[in-house]
C-alpha cells in the first residue's frame, strides 16, 4: 500500500475555502430569515468550508489511486527475434494486440543503411505480455520462426 501526502495546495485550498464560507453563512443566513444566531451561522460556514476541503481532498485520494490501480499492470518490453525483414510494425503490433493492449512497437534498424536488423520490442502490459511470450514464441510469422521472450533491459544484458 502506497501513501500519498497531499501537495500543500491542498491545504491552503481548505484554508480558504472554509473562512469564505464562514464569512457567506454569517451574512446569508440572517437574510434567509433561518433562525440562527449569527455566531451559530458562521460556525455552521466553517464547519460546511472543512467539510467540502475534506470531500476535495479524499476526491485527490482517489484519482491517485486509479492512477496506482492502472499502474499495477506495469508494462513490460518484449523481445522478438528472428524478426523477417518484410514484417512492419503494424504486422508486429496486431498480432501482439490479441493478447493484450500494445502501448508501442519498435522494429530497429541499422544506423547506417536503415535497414531493419531482424528483431524488435513491443511494450505491452505485464500480464499480456506473459501471455503473448508464452503464445508466440517459436511460431511462424512472415516465414519465420519467432523468437519471443521478455526484453532485457541495457543494464540486465551487462551481467
Amino acid at each position: 500500500m502506497k501513501i500519498y501526502l497531499h501537495s500543500s495546495s491542498i491545504y491552503i485550498r481548505a484554508l480558504i475555502i472554509a473562512p469564505i464560507l464562514a464569512v457567506l453563512s454569517y451574512f446569508l443566513f440572517p437574510l434567509l430569515q433561518a433562525e440562527l444566531s449569527s455566531q451559530t451561522a458562521f460556525a455552521f460556514g466553517t464547519g460546511a468550508g472543512a467539510l467540502i476541503a475534506v470531500l476535495l481532498a479524499n476526491l485527490r485520494i482517489e484519482n491517485t489511486k486509479e492512477i496506482t490501480a492502472d499502474s499495477q499492470d506495469d508494462t513490460c518490453s518484449v523481445f522478438v527475434g528472428n524478426l523477417a525483414y518484410r514484417a512492419s510494425r503494424e504486422d508486429l503490433a496486431e498480432l501482439f494486440s490479441q493478447y493484450g493492449t500494445v502501448h508501442s512497437v519498435r522494429i530497429m534498424a541499422d544506423r547506417m543503411t536503415r535497414r531493419p536488423r531482424g528483431f524488435g520490442f513491443v511494450e505491452m502490459g505485464a500480464n499480456a505480455a506473459q501471455a503473448a511470450i508464452k503464445a508466440l514464441d517459436g511460431m511462424e510469422f512472415h516465414g519465420r520462426q519467432l523468437k519471443v521472450n521478455e526484453g532485457k533491459s541495457r543494464d540486465d544484458r551487462a551481467d
